[in-house]
């Protein structure tokens, strides 16, 4: 009769213990969420503090008392910037670490590293990198969800505003690319633009990532003399080119950037350099404004040393929307019951962004840019949101 008993609780802790474990990742008290981002290398300065903002919004969501009672335990893995060392990261998250979903992360070629990894997973959900390819969305994969519109949308929305706001319509234009994922998207929405404004396309470059000294290209510029330049870089890559352009005592009458020359990485080294006649498509409130202040309230508190900036806002936007969606779905959370959650969110105002929506066939969140320009050495929103004409 004991050994009978015995077995019988054996059994019904076994059971037990299948049920607090019965998704990966997510037990009767925590959620497990892995990331992958460059903490450390190259792009540190600029990615890192993606992971922080997002951290800081779990950190306050599990002060309030976490998400349908359990605590999020956000396990950020440092790739470095190495799109190697990205994949190995997923893998391990995922076949390790046990994570409910691979969350975050920032820059292109390791997104694009884990995507391919992914594709092969498609039961775990990536939610959210800082990345702008159109590969992310295009077409729609079930466990795939992303926030920054691709390149080729930021040119479509906001190139033609830049050129109707120019001071002196542009004749013609050049095109300064990093050689990543998604820059021929961005290269030929720019000449679909520029050919329905009769502007023509005298300079066109792509150079490799993290290149020493952007001399060389600045002088080829100056050479051309185009009246508008589109720019793709880092942060802290296009305030070098912007630096060399001062130091060679030329610049473009106007310029078009896309949204890392939104964020105060490339700004603060700037200065007031850029005022006046820098556009650039931004889609997360900048921190100073009145809105932005729970998540730097949240950031203060657990990175007080960390100045608030773009990328910091960008992950409390992520760490917004995936709180939202894990609380929409309720206790049974499982992965497949979160995909369906976002597949039916609709205008969710997270108050830093536009409205965010998803659905079955289209898993890009945001529907629009807003155009930020320069002033007195800070950023200001020039007017409303933006979408590429029909």
């Amino acid at each position: 009769m004991k050994m009978q008993f015995a077995r019988s609780i054996a059994a019904l802790c076994a059971l037990f213990s299948a049920s607090a474990m019965a998704e990966p990742g997510v037990t009767d008290t925590t959620i497990i969420l892995g990331g992958s981002n460059a903490m450390t290398g190259p792009v540190a300065a600029v990615c890192a503090p993606a992971s922080f903002g997002a951290k800081a919004w779990f950190d306050k969501v599990n002060r309030d008392g976490g998400v349908q009672g359990r605590k999020i335990e956000y396990n950020v893995l440092d790739d470095a910037f190495s799109a190697q060392r990205a994949v190995s990261n997923a893998r391990r998250l995922v076949q390790q670490d046990n994570a409910f979903a691979i969350f975050g992360g920032c820059a292109s070629p390791t997104s694009a590293a884990i995507l391919q990894y992914v594709a092969g997973q498609p039961e775990v959900p990536y939610l959210f990198p800082w990345a702008a390819m159109n590969e992310l969305t295009e077409p729609t994969k079930k466990n795939v969800f992303a926030l920054l519109p691709n390149y080729a949308f930021q040119v479509k929305s906001m190139l033609p505003y830049t050129i109707q706001k120019a001071a002196v319509k542009p004749k013609t234009a050049g095109f300064l690319m990093m050689n990543v994922p998604g820059a021929e998207d961005m290269r030929k929405a720019m000449k679909e633009v520029l050919a329905a404004n009769g502007i023509t396309l005298v300079y066109e470059e792509l150079f490799e990532v993290n290149i020493p000294d952007y001399t060389p290209y600045i002088l080829q510029l100056k050479a051309k003399n185009p009246d508008i330049v589109l720019f793709g870089d880092s942060a802290a890559g296009a305030a070098r080119i912007f630096l060399t352009m001062k130091r060679q005592e030329w610049r473009p009458k106007t310029a078009f950037g896309v949204t890392t020359l939104t964020a105060e990485q490339f700004l603060d080294p700037v200065g007031d350099y850029a005022d006046g006649w820098l556009y650039a498509a931004g889609m997360v409130a900048p921190p100073t404004a009145p809105e932005s202040k729970e998540c730097n309230d949240a950031l203060k508190l657990s990175y007080p040393d960390q100045k608030p900036n773009h990328f910091t806002m960008f992950g409390c936007l992520a760490a917004k929307i995936g709180v939202e969606a894990m609380n929409r779905t309720g206790r049974n959370l499982t992965r497949a019951a979160l995909i369906n959650t976002l597949e039916q969110m609709r205008g969710f105002e997270s108050k830093i962004s536009g409205p965010v929506s998803f659905s079955p066939t289209d898993h890009m969140g945001t529907s629009a840019v807003v155009p930020f320009g320069v002033k007195g050495g800070q950023f200001t929103v020039l007017g409303a949101p933006l979408r590429p004409a029909r």
